[in-house]
């Protein structure tokens, strides 16, 4: 049995949206912590580790453990049909069939959405990753230049070290260099050795959307290695994107 209330709308949502651009279908963990999502891509370039804390409700109920799995794209069309003052149930029932969302405001609405059997062995562990820059930066300053370089190539190069970060991106007729000094405003910590790896542009503006969670975001980086970018809302929830980095054809 799952039961569990809350009335923080915009948290979830938000943060659905942002994954469902990016993931179709996922594996929902309902533990006492709270309810967490790990899921990767169909292509592998992009994986999602999300977690709503136990906190965050009104009201928590889990009797067991249970693995949850949804058609992310048809949750996120159910939550955004949830006004702001309401107050939204989720559910599982007896049988495991069926997920349940419940939307009270002015009115009730009932939805609900068929539970998928997903497999879990196809995602891989992100937890050795070892990064050798770590940033905090204020989000706007990497939309900027994720924006910025979108005007001119589908993928772009970020480099690091504890003194500057370098996203520079180069198309058939323009390039375009953008850095920030670690003594900039935005850059709320910089800090590691040497980094430097080429990224999608499509997957990296998407992720960059989570900054409708966070002000801020944490971005850690490697040598021709993955990127993690993580946004926290404190005691609350943690949306962490990591992108496998694009390798460039000779």
């Amino acid at each position: 049995m799952f039961k569990a209330e809350l009335e923080e709308v915009g948290l979830v949502k938000d943060s659905m949206k942002t994954i469902s651009d990016l993931i179709s279908e996922g594996l929902f963990q309902l533990t006492d912590d709270g309810i967490q999502l790990i899921a990767a891509d169909p292509a592998m370039v992009a994986l999602v580790d999300f977690t709503l804390q136990e906190d965050v409700f009104e009201s928590y109920e889990l009797d067991e453990e249970e693995k949850v799995g949804l058609n992310l794209e048809n949750f996120y069309s159910i939550l955004r049909r949830a006004n702001s003052d309401d107050t939204i149930t989720f559910e599982l029932d007896e049988d495991e069939s069926k997920f349940h969302i419940t939307m009270e405001g002015a009115s009730t609405r009932n939805f609900s959405l068929p539970i998928l059997n997903l497999s879990e062995d196809d995602i891989p562990s992100t937890d050795q990753l070892d990064f050798t820059v770590e940033a905090e930066l204020e989000a706007s300053v990497l939309e900027g230049a994720v924006k910025d370089a979108m005007v001119v190539s589908d993928s772009v190069t970020v480099s690091a070290d504890s003194e500057s970060i370098q996203i520079v991106s180069k198309g058939d007729q323009s390039n375009v260099d953008f850095e920030i000094s670690s003594d900039a405003e935005g850059v709320i910590s910089l800090e590691g050795t040497e980094a430097s790896s080429m990224f999608s542009l499509d997957y990296l503006s998407k992720m960059i959307k989570g900054k409708s969670l966070s002000d801020t975001v944490a971005m850690k980086l490697g040598d021709d290695f993955p990127m993690r970018l993580e946004f926290v809302v404190p005691e609350k929830a943690d949306l962490s994107f990591v992108l496998a980095p694009r390798i460039e054809e000779d």
